[in-house]
């Protein structure tokens, strides 16, 4: 892991509040810019931004296992720095002086939401920097995990999607994202369940091979403890068992090749992990109430 640059001296002014500063090191963007929202993804080998600050609420995951360091000064403090094991995301409020440094390649969608954007929302405005693991999001609503796909797809395809294809679902993302981290939450619940850091390691893992067999021993081994635990910390952190959340997860990359790609059914069932088409068929069946093909017609309509 390479090393992250030190910041600058704390008391250091904002030049220009509306301008980002970045490197010319393999930067690469891609923008909607609306009204009350916009949305860009980045995949770049590194990069740095100076500080600055945004009128709108800045809204940020990084979808790959790179280390990044946030640094932000609050209204009523002194400046405060982070560093960010991703695949993690972050909420930065209106107006909150920030830098950013990304030492290695990083993947990464970033969006700006005005107020207008956030009015028809039943969540309040960000009062502090808040940062999450994406893995403890995903848990919290399964759905992110199909969005943060899907722009993880992006970044690997280096492709130019249309303005509307690209908003839709940074929309989606945007209002998921932000019930999921201002929501108020229950203190957790007795048993504990698995540590944060160990959660988002075996959710990543999952995401990365879903065409593999992925055993409950496997998933041990990647948590670091023996299968019987594992399974037992795993429910109760996501109340699912770790089968249920391996067949969600297939279920649901399955769904985004059918109406992202033309590839044949077969070919989706054996890059999800399932032996066959009949088998991925009986399990949209069962998760979605509907048929692959069914799913596939939306997007020829």
């Amino acid at each position: 892991m390479p090393d992250i640059p030190a910041f600058g001296r704390a008391d250091s002014t904002v030049s220009n509040p509306l301008v980002l500063f970045p490197a010319a090191n393999g930067y690469r963007r891609r923008l909607y810019e609306g009204r009350a929202f916009s949305v860009q993804y980045d995949h770049h080998a590194s990069n740095e931004w100076g500080e600055h600050s945004r009128e709108q609420e800045q809204l940020s995951a990084i979808l790959n296992e790179a280390t990044v360091r946030l640094k932000w000064k609050p209204a009523d403090g002194d400046w405060r720095d982070v560093k960010i094991q991703g695949p993690s995301v972050w909420l930065i409020p209106s107006g909150t002086p920030h830098a950013l440094v990304c030492p290695g390649e990083v993947k990464m969608v970033t969006m700006f939401l005005e107020r207008e954007f956030k009015a028809d929302l039943k969540v309040g405005a960000a009062s502090a920097v808040t940062v999450m693991a994406l893995a403890q999001l995903i848990v919290r609503d399964a759905f992110i995990g199909h969005l943060a796909g899907r722009f993880r797809q992006m970044c690997r395809e280096q492709i130019v999607h249309d303005a509307a294809y690209v908003e839709s679902i940074g929309r989606m993302l945007g209002t998921h994202l932000l019930h999921a981290l201002l929501r108020d939450e229950a203190p957790p619940a007795q048993p504990m369940g698995l540590k944060d850091e160990v959660l988002q390691r075996v959710v990543y893992h999952i995401e990365e091979h879903l065409a593999e067999s992925l055993s409950l021993a496997a998933l041990g081994r990647v948590a670091g403890m023996s299968s019987s635990h594992f399974g037992r910390l795993f429910k109760v952190s996501t109340d699912l068992a770790p089968h249920a959340y391996v067949l969600q997860r297939r279920v649901a990359k399955a769904e985004q090749l059918l109406l992202g790609t033309d590839k044949k059914e077969i070919e989706i069932a054996s890059l999800c992990g399932f032996s066959d088409e009949t088998l991925m068929a009986r399990w949209f069946r069962r998760t979605l109430q509907c048929r692959p093909s069914e799913i596939r017609a939306q997007r020829l309509s």
